[in-house]
């Protein structure tokens, strides 16, 4: 009769389970899940196997689009907040003041300047109640709307180093990192159509990102859809250019003829 399989790290101690990557034995203590599958402690700490979590440690505290973005507007509104605070408008030059503060917080990824995304619309908005200013109340909400979803962006989340869960990374993962070239080629896809030169790139795009698709591997590469998509388009947009280019040339020399 065979010893049972001990653990590959602890040999003194009974397997549980094998690693769904390297096949080695584990024991309870080694058992590791990830997304949805077990692995040793070793292979679980790979970031093929635990992509979303090297996905967040890539992001993690790294500027996004709306940091730039936020910024760029905290410089541009210091300059007129200071000249309105100048000229005795104290009103709208703290408000200003207090846009550019929170902007220029953004950027530096501080976490009362999330807070102040909020915070300003609603002030603008309880001002404008206040005085009977229509000016300062309808702008309100949109601001209200857009900072919010700022506040709530997980891409932004994560620049402030605020938790996101594995869920909604999963969804930004898929739409950064899964297979980009069917994305790439699906877009090129659709300029093919009008621009032939579009058309070859994006049908080869297509087709390389429809070899990639493997869903069982770590990270799963999917986007088959799109990558289809793309390949559709490309040769119908070469057909179609094909069928045009022709008629297209004919009607060109025609108007040069009569011009």
């Amino acid at each position: 009769m065979s010893p049972a399989p001990c653990c590959a790290a602890h040999p003194d101690v009974p397997a549980e389970g094998i690693c769904g990557r390297c096949g080695g034995f584990f024991c309870p203590g080694c058992a590791t899940w990830v997304l949805g599958a077990v692995y040793c402690a070793a292979c679980a700490a790979l970031p093929e196997v635990n992509y979303l979590e090297a996905f967040r440690q890539k992001l993690w505290g790294r500027r996004d689009t709306w940091a730039w973005f936020l910024g760029l507007g905290g410089l541009v509104t210091l300059a007129p907040g200071l000249t309105l605070l100048a000229s005795g408008d104290a009103l709208a030059g703290a408000f200003l003041l207090a846009c550019s503060a929170v902007g220029v917080g953004s950027f530096f990824g501080q976490r009362w300047a999330r807070a102040g995304l909020l915070a300003l619309p609603v002030g603008l908005g309880v001002v404008g109640l206040a005085l009977q200013e229509p000016l300062l109340v309808v702008p309100a909400p949109f601001f209200l709307g857009l900072g919010a979803s700022v506040h709530q962006d997980p891409r932004h989340k994560l620049f402030h180093r605020v938790p996101v869960p594995d869920g909604v990374l999963l969804r930004l993962w898929n739409r950064h990192e899964n297979n980009p070239l069917a994305l790439v080629g699906l877009q090129l896809g659709l300029y093919g159509v009008f621009f032939p030169l579009f058309a070859p790139v994006a049908l080869g795009l297509g087709l390389t990102a429809l070899r990639r698709v493997n869903p069982e591997a770590r990270p799963p590469i999917g986007r088959r859809g799109q990558a289809l998509a793309a390949t559709g388009l490309g040769a119908g947009a070469m057909l179609l250019w094909v069928w045009l280019w022709p008629r297209f040339t004919v009607l060109l020399g025609e108007l040069l003829a009569t011009g």
